[in-house]
């Protein structure tokens, strides 16, 4: 291999970038961090009550009717009091898996 003005060198940079995308979710990590609350923030303005976000660290506004939760890890947060996550099978007929980002549904109860 010939270095032509280290295009060669990029391009395995390149290689190396699109290899990493296409990994395949299941072999990505959530890595959490030793809790410390005081680098937390606090929630403000919430129409509902406040959850634990994923690390199990800091606190976060629930989510609420009609609003994403779920998804990998959680990342999409927890549904508030009353409601439930629920995911839809996907339209092509493949199984749900715990990837897919779900809409929280149900009544909050008051």
């Amino acid at each position: 291999m010939h270095l032509v003005g280290g295009k060669c060198l990029l391009g395995l940079w390149h290689l190396v970038l699109v290899a990493l995308a296409l990994l395949p979710a299941s072999s990505r990590a959530l890595v959490c961090l030793p809790c410390d609350e005081s680098k937390c923030e606090e929630p403000k303005n919430c129409p509902g009550s406040i959850v634990l976000g994923i690390c199990g660290c800091c606190f976060m506004c629930a989510r609420q009717k009609n609003e994403s939760c779920g998804g990998v890890y959680g990342l999409h947060g927890a549904c508030d009091r009353g409601l439930r996550c629920v995911i839809r099978p996907p339209l092509n007929g493949d199984s749900i898996t715990e990837y897919e980002v779900g809409v929280c549904e149900g009544f909050i109860l008051h």
